[in-house]
């Protein structure tokens, strides 16, 4: 089907009445909105002291416009039919790979990364961005052809290995690690065969063994996985993020230290606190039961969007919501997974509560994906005046 032809079925669906935000999920924005004020709360904690050394508003208040300007493309978005994102899958892919692109001849170099564009001295990370337009396009793919082929496999892949490349020379072995989740989840969605799976396995295997054998991966990658395996061999340099954030989390306890009281993140003990170590913080200050409370609130908010996959109106629609799903789902358990040492030190951001603007936008655009599809359930009922 050509991209006219689909816009043109997109466009002839009646738009719909006031009446119709009845199917809107009211309830996943509530735990969206929640979620983001627990967030802001946990900023404003880890800069009161620490090692920030800018006053609380300045965070607190650039994550509070970041997260306006995140509502207002979750508005824009769920008012867009997402079947016409997904007919114009192809012209979003092009746009994805010469964003990524152009990191190369314009990004800024941060942390010996080139990950970033600078406007205005805001930090834009494009690499977030990817994981929408991702999703949109894997989803029109599987819709047009049959994941229960081979062919249909590879090709798939192939259109995610280009995105997860461009990452990772930037390099960003996290968020390339995590769009090879997302293609993960909108297979199973699309119902690949387990078949296929082994087999990639099989031989994504020996190609994983020769990488760390002849140290193909980057410096920096085998020295996070090195420090992961023994922090304790290099405290006060490689080890000591790892070290922290797991007293931190024993600091807390049952119920916490109390807010702002937390002496690993007050005391400037605690690296990123207020990005990738929220979590630790969450712990330290809130207790085991504060950082549970999160975790179910993220969990909620993740099953509430696997829950309008399963009442979407069309077979793009499910795939949508599922990559969304599985984007969210995903980056939360490995957030997660690094502070508690269970996976090496990633950089990703625990989504709706870390501070950085290019993530919350992402994943309140991702919502508005969700939405724009839960709207559509019974656009058919109503007819145009």
């Amino acid at each position: 089907m050509t991209v006219n032809a689909a816009t043109q079925r997109a466009r002839r669906t009646p738009r719909l009445p006031w009446r119709q935000l009845g199917a809107y999920d009211w309830v996943l924005l509530a735990a969206v909105l929640v979620a983001m004020l627990a967030g802001l709360a946990m900023i404003y904690s880890a800069t009161l002291r620490g090692e920030v050394d800018t006053v609380w508003e300045d965070l607190v208040i650039k994550q509070a416009i970041f997260a306006l300007i995140g509502l207002t493309a979750m508005t824009l978005v769920t008012l867009t039919d997402h079947r016409v994102l997904v007919a114009l899958w192809v012209w979003i892919y092009a746009g994805m790979v010469i964003l990524l692109l152009s990191l190369f001849g314009f990004g800024q170099v941060m942390g010996g990364s080139q990950r970033w564009f600078s406007i205005a001295g805001v930090a834009l990370q494009p690499s977030e961005l990817s994981k929408i337009a991702l999703i949109i396009c894997l989803a029109a793919y599987f819709d047009r052809h049959d994941i229960r082929q081979l062919r249909t496999v590879l090709s798939s892949l192939g259109l995610t290995g280009v995105a997860m490349f461009l990452v990772l020379i930037q390099p960003d072995l996290s968020t390339a690690v995590l769009l090879g989740a997302i293609w993960l989840g909108l297979a199973f969605a699309a119902g690949i065969r387990i078949f296929h799976l082994s087999l990639l396995a099989v031989l994504l295997t020996p190609i994983t063994f020769v990488a760390l054998k002849y140290n193909l991966l980057q410096g920096y990658m085998l020295e996070r996985i090195a420090i992961w395996l023994r922090p304790e061999a290099n405290p006060q340099d490689g080890g000591y993020q790892s070290i922290q954030t797991l007293i931190a989390v024993g600091n807390g306890g049952l119920w916490g230290r109390g807010y702002a009281g937390g002496m690993q993140a007050q005391g400037g003990w605690l690296p990123l606190t207020y990005t990738d170590n929220i979590y630790a913080l969450v712990a330290e200050e809130l207790g085991f039961m504060g950082g549970l409370a999160v975790l179910l609130l993220l969990g909620f908010i993740v099953w509430r969007v696997l829950r309008a996959a399963r009442q979407a109106p069309d077979y793009p629609g499910m795939l949508v919501a599922s990559g969304v799903g599985t984007y969210l789902l995903a980056q939360t358990f490995v957030n997660v997974g690094v502070v508690l040492q269970i996976f090496p030190v990633t950089g990703l951001s625990l989504p709706l509560i870390s501070y950085g603007g290019s993530s919350l936008v992402a994943v309140l655009t991702a919502i508005g994906l969700v939405q724009s599809v839960l709207l559509r359930r019974n656009a058919l009922e109503f007819r145009t005046r």
